[in-house]
């Protein structure tokens, strides 16, 4: 499922709780992918991820900007998956100038797979494609509107401390509500126990 709109409305009530820790966490992973060449792009957005999808596991938790470090101990997985998946997005430039969405909406989903799902490159890049492919309209304009978003933001200053806060929830998002969340229902508060419940009645002696 896509659902662009909520998921946005939704992304930004939920960095808006905790804006100044974003802003730093945004700035963390766009001034450090940048200065690397990209390369460390995927262990830093993948840190991001793990900080957005235990905010979303756990309500009461208070982003922490050392979580980002979380990422790097998923080192070898996020930096692949990130180099594959962007070798793959950048393949579809060859295709013809748009197929860039094309592909990038594929693999949109890997990343998060890997931080979440807790799999290798290779099959959250396959299992991305299965699922996006189910609706590659959807995605194709879900990546649309956040590539247009990030692109505003590095030409605005350093718009960037905001967009990538913002492009972190929409992935954790958006892998919430196509592939739920590991330990969710755990955390979730139980119903009461009723103790009579299972217990039969007890007999009455008949007249």
């Amino acid at each position: 499922m896509v659902k662009t709109g909520e998921w946005f409305s939704e992304a930004w009530q939920l960095i808006s709780k905790d804006i100044v820790t974003h802003l730093i966490l945004g700035l963390i992973v766009g001034l450090g992918s940048s200065i690397t060449g990209g390369l460390l792009w995927g262990p830093l957005m993948g840190g991001y991820l793990w900080i957005v999808f235990r905010k979303l596991r756990d309500p009461e938790y208070t982003p922490e900007i050392g979580d980002v470090g979380k990422g790097f101990e998923m080192f070898v997985q996020t930096f692949l998956v990130a180099i594959v998946g962007g070798i793959i997005a950048v393949l579809g430039i060859l295709g013809c100038g748009v197929g860039v969405f094309v592909t990038s909406a594929l693999v949109v989903l890997a990343l998060p797979l890997v931080v979440e799902g807790g799999m290798g490159f290779w099959p959250a890049i396959t299992a991305s494609i299965s699922k996006t492919k189910e609706n590659l309209m959807g995605w194709i304009l879900f990546v649309l509107v956040v590539g247009l978003m990030n692109a505003v933001g590095s030409a605005v200053a350093i718009g960037f401390i905001i967009t990538v806060p913002l492009s972190a929830a929409l992935l954790a998002i958006a892998y919430r509500d196509n592939f739920g969340l590991s330990g969710a229902a755990a955390a979730a508060p139980q119903a009461p126990v009723d103790p009579g419940a299972g217990v039969p009645p007890t007999p009455t002696p008949s007249s």
